[in-house]
C-alpha cells in the first residue's frame, strides 16, 4: 500500500512541477514557483490520500479496531490542512501583493502588501470576534471552538466555489468534447476564436501604443531623482522593439529644428513630477505590455491550430492518406510514409470518434455527479458512487471505485479554475505567459477547494463509518449559531448552475451587465466566424513569407504598418 502511495506522490509531484514550469513566465522568482509547488502539492495530496482513507476505514471496520494507519493518516490530514490553511489565507495573499508592487526596496514592497491585505484581515477579524462572542453567549464553546469555527468558514467558502465550478465543468467538458469531434465545427470555433482574439489584440495593441507614446515623449528627460530614472528605464524596457522603433521615428518627425525648444518645454511640463507618478506610469505600461504579450501569443497559437485544422480537413479525401501541413516540415527517413499514414488515421478517423466516446462517458459521469449532489440536499441514504464500495474488498478495488468519480469531480473543478481569467488582472496562461501575481491568485483558489472537495465527496458516498479525514477535521459542515448546513444547501444550486451554463446564460448575463472580464469563455457568433476566416486568409501570406517550417518566430509583429501609423496619429 505504501509503495503505491509513494509512487503516486512522485507522479503527482512531477506533474505539478511540470504544470507550474509550463505556465510560469521566465521572470517568475524561484521562491514563488516553490511556494506554488508546495501549495498545489498539499492540495492534491489531500485528494490523493482519500481513497486510501476509505480503504483503511473499511479494513478497520472488518477487524473491529482502529489501526495505527488510521491515526497516522488523521495526523497527516491535520498537518496538511493547517499548513494549507495558513498558506492560502495569509502567506500567499501577501506574496501576491508583494509581487504586484513596484517599490524598489523589499521592505517597502512588504509594507504595501501588508497594507493592501489589512482591510481583508480587519473584516475577517471583526466577523470572527462577533461569532466567537456569540458562541460564548449561546454556550456552544464545547461544541464549536475557534479551530472548528475557522474550518467551518473555510469549508463553506470552498463548497460554494466548488459548486460554482462544478456547474461549469459538468456541462462544458462533455459539451466541448462533442463539439470538437466534428472537424468542421472545430474549424468554425477556431475561426471564431481568431476573430475574437484579433479584436482583443488590436485593443491591447492600441492601449500599449498610447502608454508607450507617453514614455517615448519623456525618454530624453533627465530627472534629478535616481529612482525616477530607474522607473523610466524600466518603462522603456517594457516597450516592444518594433513598436519602440516606430514611435521613435514618429516622434523625431514631429520635432522640427525650429519647434524643438517649444515642444521640449511642453513635454517637460507633461513629464511625471514625482516618483509616485512614475511608478504609476510603470504599472500601467507593465500591465498593458503583459496583456498584449499574452494575447499575441494566444493569437499566434490559435492561428497555428486553425491552419493545421484546415490542412486536416483538406486531407480527409486524400488518396495517399497524408496530411500536407502548411507550416510543418515534411517527415524524412525510412518510416516517414508509415508515420504519415498513422497520423492521417489518428487525426482524420480515430480521434474524432474517440472524442464522441469520451464525450458520452463524461456526460454519463456528469449526470451521476449531479444526481449524487442532489441526494445530499435531499438527505436520502441513496448513493451512486458509494454503492460499489459496499460490495468490493481490497485496496485496488476500493481505490478504483472511489478514485474514478473523485478524479472526475476534481477534474471538473480544476478545469474551471484553469479557465478563470479576469481580463486585465489575473489568470493562468499557457506558453510561459503567467506572471507571479497571477500564479499566486491561482494558487490561492487551488488551495481553498482541496479539503472541501474531499468533504463533499464523502457526503456523496455516504459512508456510515467515520473516516480519518472526518476524524481529523471534526464537524466542519455546520455554520455555528445558525445551525445551517452549507454542504446541504449549496448542492441544490447545482442544477440551476448547470442549466445556466448549458444555455450560455452565465456569459451572456455578464456580457450584458458589462463584466466581460469574468467570462469563462465567449459565446459563438456567426459574424465572428466569418471575420475569423477572412482574417486567416489575409494573414496566410504573412505566415507563408515569415514563418519557417522549423517553427514559429516571434521576431516580427503581424500588424499592418498603415494600421500602426493610424494608431499613432
Amino acid at each position: 500500500m505504501y509503495l503505491i502511495l509513494i509512487f503516486e506522490i512522485v507522479i503527482v509531484t512531477c506533474l505539478v512541477g511540470y504544470l507550474i514550469q509550463s505556465y510560469c513566465s521566465k521572470d517568475v522568482s524561484i521562491y514563488v514557483k516553490g511556494m506554488a509547488l508546495v501549495s498545489w502539492l498539499i492540495n492534491f495530496l489531500l485528494i490523493l490520500f482519500l481513497p486510501f482513507d476509505i480503504y483503511i476505514t473499511y479494513r478497520d471496520q472488518s477487524v473491529g479496531d482502529i489501526s495505527n494507519d488510521y491515526l497516522s493518516l488523521a495526523e497527516t490530514y491535520q498537518i496538511l490542512y493547517w499548513t494549507n490553511f495558513i498558506l492560502c489565507w495569509t502567506v500567499i495573499p501577501i506574496m501576491q501583493e508583494y509581487e504586484e508592487s513596484v517599490e524598489l526596496e523589499k521592505k517597502d514592497k512588504l509594507k504595501k502588501a501588508l497594507k493592501n491585505n489589512m482591510r481583508f484581515y480587519i473584516i475577517i477579524s471583526v466577523v470572527g470576534i462577533v461569532f466567537v462572542l456569540a458562541i460564548f453567549y449561546t454556550g456552544q464553546t464545547e461544541q464549536c471552538g475557534l479551530g472548528t469555527f475557522l474550518k467551518s468558514m473555510a469549508n463553506s467558502f470552498g463548497v460554494a466555489l466548488i459548486i460554482l465550478l462544478l456547474g461549469y465543468g459538468l456541462v462544458i467538458i462533455p459539451k466541448a468534447q462533442m463539439r470538437t469531434s466534428q472537424l468542421d465545427v472545430q474549424l468554425k470555433y477556431l475561426y471564431f476564436r481568431t476573430a475574437s482574439i484579433n479584436g482583443e489584440k488590436d485593443d491591447a495593441h492600441h492601449k500599449l501604443m498610447e502608454t508607450s507614446m507617453k514614455v517615448i515623449k519623456i525618454k530624453d528627460c533627465r530627472f534629478d531623482n535616481d529612482d525616477m530614472m530607474y522607473y523610466l528605464n524600466k518603462c522603456l524596457n517594457k516597450i516592444p522593439r518594433n513598436m519602440h522603433k516606430i514611435l521613435t521615428k514618429e516622434e523625431e518627425k514631429r520635432k522640427s529644428q525650429i519647434l524643438m525648444a517649444i515642444t521640449g518645454a511642453i513635454f517637460k511640463n507633461k513629464a511625471p513630477e514625482s516618483v509616485e507618478e512614475m511608478m504609476s506610469l510603470y504599472q500601467e505600461i507593465r500591465k498593458n505590455s503583459l496583456e498584449y504579450k499574452r494575447i499575441k501569443a494566444q493569437w499566434k497559437e490559435n492561428c497555428k491550430s486553425a491552419y493545421e485544422m484546415e490542412d486536416i480537413i483538406k486531407a480527409l479525401n486524400s488518396q495517399d492518406k497524408k496530411i500536407q501541413f502548411s507550416f510543418k516540415k515534411a517527415r524524412e527517413g525510412t518510416f516517414a510514409q508509415q508515420l504519415d499514414l498513422l497520423e492521417w488515421y489518428w487525426l482524420c478517423v480515430v480521434k474524432p470518434q474517440l472524442k464522441i466516446i469520451i464525450s458520452l462517458i463524461f456526460g454519463i459521469l456528469s449526470i451521476l455527479v449531479l444526481i449524487s449532489e442532489v441526494t445530499i440536499f435531499m438527505g436520502t441514504q441513496f448513493t451512486i458512487f458509494g454503492l460499489p464500495l459496499r460490495y468490493v474488498n481490497g485496496l485496488l478495488s476500493i481505490s478504483f471505485f472511489s478514485f474514478i468519480p473523485l478524479l472526475y469531480i476534481a477534474f471538473c473543478v480544476y478545469y474551471g479554475l484553469f479557465r478563470i481569467r479576469i481580463q486585465g488582472f489575473y489568470g493562468l496562461y499557457g506558453d510561459h505567459q503567467t506572471d507571479a501575481p497571477s500564479l499566486m491568485f491561482a494558487t490561492i483558489n487551488f488551495s481553498r477547494v482541496g479539503a472541501p472537495l474531499c468533504q463533499n465527496f464523502l457526503n456523496m458516498i455516504k459512508l456510515k463509518q467515520e473516516t480519518a479525514f472526518r476524524y481529523a477535521m471534526g464537524n466542519i459542515e455546520l455554520l455555528p449559531i445558525f445551525g445551517i448546513s452549507i454542504t446541504a444547501l449549496m448542492p441544490c444550486l447545482l442544477i440551476v448552475l448547470c442549466l445556466i451554463n448549458y444555455f450560455d446564460l452565465f456569459d451572456r448575463t455578464l456580457q450584458l451587465i458589462g463584466m466581460k472580464q469574468f467570462i469563462f469563455n465567449n459565446t459563438f457568433s456567426d459574424r465572428l466566424i466569418y471575420e475569423g476566416r477572412d482574417t486567416l486568409k489575409k494573414n496566410r501570406q504573412y505566415f507563408d513569407r515569415k514563418m519557417k517550417p522549423e517553427g514559429w518566430s516571434d521576431s516580427s509583429e503581424p500588424l499592418d504598418i498603415e494600421l500602426q501609423q493610424k494608431l499613432i496619429l
